[in-house]
């Protein structure tokens, strides 16, 4: 698939990208905004664009299909991928502002063919999809949708400059030569990064794969160790040699892992479905849960799946922090499905009709009707857990709700 399909349209400024993980653009909010809603900060603080005039975006760098974005513990800085300039991009944050600016120089821009003047060179970079920063804030981490791979890259807590672990352990590829990047299985067109709460393991979703690929992480070093097989990685079809067999794994596009730790929760846009593990946290390894509970699905038959509405291209998942509910964007049913979720065992249970499920047009009995979710590709949750937000592809826009806590 060519760079300019599978990245998002006017990916080139960092605004969409930033407002789809639910961080206020705001200081101060006005008096009278509502909990929750998001306002802008004045031009041209409030984009960073790849080619910006100064007047309506600051003007930055490596940022053409900036794809996504995370901020780093401490909130001192924050990271994009971008996918078309194949790099991971820094930026120092202003806790009291909001307000980003790139860091100078070469520690602003890490590319996979970095010319040295504009950006550092590194490897495994091509087509940079997801980014994410270690729970300790010691080390960051980049999926690669065309480097087939996972990047290892270690913080400066200070300043927020990255350098990519040296030799084979900065980079595991799908096909590694052993030379630049470190032979793995199940990363072929990787799209989902995360670690663990605990910072021992990272776990990565392969669209081309259909797979989750499982590391242990050391935590001095960041340096990933893929577990050995067939724990190291769970298919579609896995083979019970190379990788274990999963279900509700066809075409892998987000992972994410509950607050607690107990459980892995993988979004599958072909499958149309979220498939769901039990983590065994001293070791990492992932165990789907006995079916039908492992899988819910826009199809679901009752004996493999569970039956679930507004699944359709399954795309992202997040947890709540309190564990009690999870949310999934689906590219196809234009919607944002809402389960709740046991916190002993991990089974997800959809809502109730129709407030399962809130869809571009929902008929109010299957799913209720909302706006701005047409291919709806990407959902978060406030840290406070008080609102959810919803990015959405063919919307160009981002959805905000109010979330209901006991």
């Amino acid at each position: 698939m060519k760079k300019q399909q599978q990245s998002h349209r006017d990916r080139n400024t960092l605004m969409t990208a930033l407002m789809a993980l639910g961080i206020s653009w705001s200081g101060v909010q006005p008096s009278w905004a509502e909990p929750g809603a998001l306002t802008q900060l004045p031009a041209p603080d409030g984009c960073i664009a790849e080619v910006g005039n100064g007047i309506d975006c600051t003007d930055g760098f490596g940022l053409a299909g900036a794809i996504d974005v995370t901020v780093s513990p401490d909130g001192k800085h924050a990271y994009v991928a971008s996918y078309e300039s194949d790099a991971i991009v820094v930026f120092a944050r202003n806790k009291p502002t909001g307000v980003l600016t790139q860091l100078p120089g070469l520690d602003g821009c890490i590319a996979n063919a970095g010319d040295g003047v504009t950006c550092t060179d590194g490897v495994g970079l091509d087509g940079a999809a997801a980014v994410t920063v270690s729970p300790d804030g010691k080390h960051v981490y980049v999926a690669s949708w065309f480097g087939n791979s996972i990047t290892a890259f270690a913080r400066n807590k200070p300043t927020g400059v990255l350098t990519q672990l040296p030799g084979l352990d900065g980079c595991i590829a799908n096909a590694g030569d052993g030379v630049t990047c470190t032979d793995g299985v199940g990363l072929h067109a990787t799209a989902d990064v995360t670690v663990s709460p605990d910072g021992k393991h990272v776990y990565v979703a392969s669209t081309f794969s259909n797979t989750v690929a499982v590391f242990a992480r050391n935590q001095t070093t960041g340096v990933l160790t893929q577990l050995a097989a067939p724990d190291g990685c769970i298919a579609e079809i896995g083979d019970g040699v190379t990788c274990t067999d999963g279900i509700g794994l066809d075409g892998t596009r987000s992972v994410t892992v509950s607050k607690d730790g107990k459980h892995v929760y993988v979004a599958s846009r072909l499958s149309d479905a979220v498939a769901i593990f039990t983590r065994t946290k001293t070791t990492g390894v992932l165990t789907q849960l006995p079916a039908p509970n492992g899988c819910i699905s826009q199809t679901g038959d009752g004996v493999t799946c569970i039956d679930g509405v507004g699944l359709d291209g399954a795309s992202s998942v997040t947890v709540s922090k309190d564990g009690k509910h999870a949310y999934v964007a689906s590219a196809f049913s234009d919607a944002v499905a809402v389960f709740a979720r046991t916190k002993t065992t991990g089974v997800l249970t959809q809502l109730s009709n129709p407030h399962g499920c809130i869809a571009e047009t929902g008929n109010g009995v299957t799913c209720i009707d909302g706006v701005g979710l047409d291919e709806a590709t990407a959902v978060t949750v406030s840290p406070d857990g008080k609102h959810v937000y919803v990015a959405s592809f063919q919307s160009d826009a981002i959805t905000v709700f109010a979330r209901e806590q006991e």
